[in-house]
């Protein structure tokens, strides 16, 4: 169905998505590039997860307006600055993705939408290596749209899910991370048993070891 949006300005847009706010001016050229990915990247993730994000999603333009749309929703201070937060991020509290259009790939758009269909169930940690691993391989025949991102993701987020990956199969993980399956915690290696550990444990002890 074909749900009518009101953009900052007043304007209706048409999408197939949720509730779709556009903080200002886009070109009638820029926003079909938007609503494009934004459709794209929902068709992805319906056809491989069964189900789409019932997110809200803002749109915003330059630094300073994602800045803001950052500093207004950080709770607590990052690990480490990450620059993947400067383009895209999710609001997990508002059930909320927030883009900057100028700058985005498709693959950022992707990597949060799939934020949005993350069971909030699970810890800070371990959304963020579920959203990372499965933007990753399905964009494995397409790198070039991935979102850049810094090394230490791998290390924090990637590898474990990676392992955890080999360990349950891709399968079961896709069901894990819907919130349809349950893991025994101790059974698994001390590296993925730390993305169950409680967030604010979690990244503290990181930082100390850092």
């Amino acid at each position: 169905m074909m749900i009518p949006k009101r953009s900052a300005t007043g304007d209706i847009l048409m999408n197939t998505n949720k509730s779709l706010t556009v903080l200002t001016d886009i070109p009638t050229e820029e926003m079909q590039k938007v609503l494009t990915f934004i459709d794209n990247a929902n068709l992805v993730i319906a056809e491989y997860f069964g189900v789409r994000t019932s997110f809200d999603i803002v749109i915003c333009h330059g630094s300073w307006e994602m800045e803001i749309q950052v500093i207004s929703r950080r709770r607590e201070p990052p690990l480490q600055y990450d620059d993947t937060k400067s383009v895209a991020i999710t609001d997990y509290h508002l059930k909320e993705i927030i883009i900057r259009y100028d700058v985005a790939k498709f693959g950022h758009y992707l990597h949060e939408l799939i934020h949005g269909i993350i069971s909030k169930n699970h810890s800070q940690q371990l959304r963020e290596g579920l959203a990372w691993y499965f933007t990753l391989k399905l964009t494995e025949r397409c790198r070039y749209v991935r979102p850049s991102y810094p090394s230490w993701i791998d290390n924090l987020y990637i590898y474990p899910v990676k392992k955890l990956a080999q360990i349950i199969g891709d399968d079961f993980l896709k069901d894990f991370m819907l919130g349809k399956g349950v893991l025994q915690e101790d059974a698994l290696p001390p590296d993925v048993q730390e993305l169950f550990l409680p967030e604010e444990f979690y990244y503290a002890k990181k930082r100390y070891n850092n």
